[in-house]
């Protein structure tokens, strides 16, 4: 029974949903011209059929299938429909599958389609942790490139213009990021030249989010094409090279290079987190390693099994709270948040619902409703904790 209880139910169980939505879908014979030819893909959509299912059916996690799928899409239908299509797209893959790429790279294809950044905005939502914002600015950036905008000349500022009265807006803080990921494909990779743009942003978590972008795609880099900004013969490099204020939020994306090049084993991995000099970064890496596990856990003793695989017992909380923030922008509901920070051990309680309680005010930006989402909290100790979180002095986020 007590295991019963310590399960979190994520929303992967959800791909039963999908499973079940395009088992329904029956292809009967199609008469020649109800058809589009998908290109670079061997399948093709019918068009007496959701579009939105058939490509998820078709690609599945393949984000330049889903890409391709829509570009098909957008040569043979009205403008109304290729937005509708797009919309229940992004929210199908939201409701059922990994998305964060695949949902990243839509979002830049959208950029392309409209070619217009504040039309191409209003339709990205807080789906696949918020990825649709992060490939619309990426694009937007790399046009002003390809147009000829001299890299000094482009007005940052002007593009994630925070409209929210929420200083800490997560739409602000999404833009931001996706403007950092255009940041490091603007100054080819150089992460070093590319963060320093991030300094004309406020300091705390305008300058983290700029910055996580910029280093989550030099590792999405490595990943996708083995490039980007990496050396060889020092494994931590650039994050022992950048400005001390970005070495966080770079230590948190790097780990996903150190799992790679240590073929995603475990222990490894950690041990090269203990590596780092000075040590008062390690919990860095242990957060962004967290970040990466979560998509592995199905229940709060996965989470301590892979968390505790590191030696030093002290950033175990770290790495929990890591997972815990990535499972609410992934979500977009603090709810499984709770869940999830009232079933550790007394010991990790406290930094779970601290880092809850810095989302719920990204979230929300009434003291109203981000007090009644601290509610939530297990008992009145951690309620305050979750309102009294704070961003004063945050270096990682």
């Amino acid at each position: 029974m007590a295991t019963l209880h310590k399960k979190i139910i994520l929303a992967g169980i959800a791909a039963i949903v999908v499973t079940a939505l395009i088992s329904i879908v029956i292809f009967s014979d199609i008469l020649e011209g109800n058809t589009i030819k998908v290109s670079s893909e061997d399948f093709q959509l019918y068009k007496n059929q959701p579009y939105p299912v058939q490509i998820i059916q078709n690609c599945r996690d393949e984000m330049h299938c889903a890409v391709n799928a829509m570009q098909s899409i957008s040569e043979n239908e009205s403008k109304e429909k290729v937005i509708s299509t797009f919309k229940e797209l992004v929210s199908l893959y939201d409701k059922n599958l990994p998305c964060h790429e695949t949902a990243h790279h839509l979002g830049m294809w959208l950029y392309g389609y409209l070619n217009d950044v504040d039309k191409s905005l209003e339709l990205a939502q807080q789906q696949c942790g918020g990825s649709v914002y992060h490939g619309v600015i990426q694009n937007y950036i790399l046009t002003q490139k390809f147009q000829g905008t001299n890299l000094d000349d482009i007005e940052l500022h002007t593009i994630c213009e925070n409209e929210s009265e929420n200083p800490y807006s997560i739409d602000h803080w999404q833009c931001l990021h996706g403007l950092g990921h255009g940041l490091a494909q603007l100054y080819d990779y150089d992460t070093l030249d590319a963060v320093k743009r991030c300094d004309e942003f406020q300091e705390g978590i305008e300058q983290i989010s700029c910055s996580k972008g910029i280093f989550m795609q030099n590792v999405v880099h490595y990943f996708e094409a083995k490039k980007g900004d990496f050396n060889d013969s020092d494994k931590y490099y650039p994050c022992n090279a950048v400005d001390s204020k970005y070495s966080p939020t770079c230590y948190h994306y790097h780990v996903t290079y150190l799992g790679l090049i240590n073929d995603r084993k475990l222990k490894q991995t950690f041990d090269d987190c203990d590596g780092i000099v000075p040590e008062e970064m390690i919990k860095y890496c242990y957060y962004g390693f967290g970040r990466q596990l979560s998509s592995n856990i199905k229940s709060i003793d996965d989470a301590l099994f892979l968390c505790k695989a590191g030696k030093i017992s002290e950033y175990h909380k770290y790495c929990l709270t890591g997972m815990v923030m990535t499972l609410v922008n992934g979500n977009k509901n603090p709810d499984i948040g709770f869940s999830f920070c009232s079933h550790l051990s007394q010991e990790y309680k406290e930094s779970c619902y601290d880092g809850l309680g810095k989302w719920v005010k990204m979230l929300y930006s009434d003291n109203v409703k981000r007090d009644s989402e601290c509610t939530k909290a297990e008992n009145s100790e951690f309620v305050l904790v979750c309102r009294q979180a704070s961003f004063d002095g945050i270096k990682l986020l």
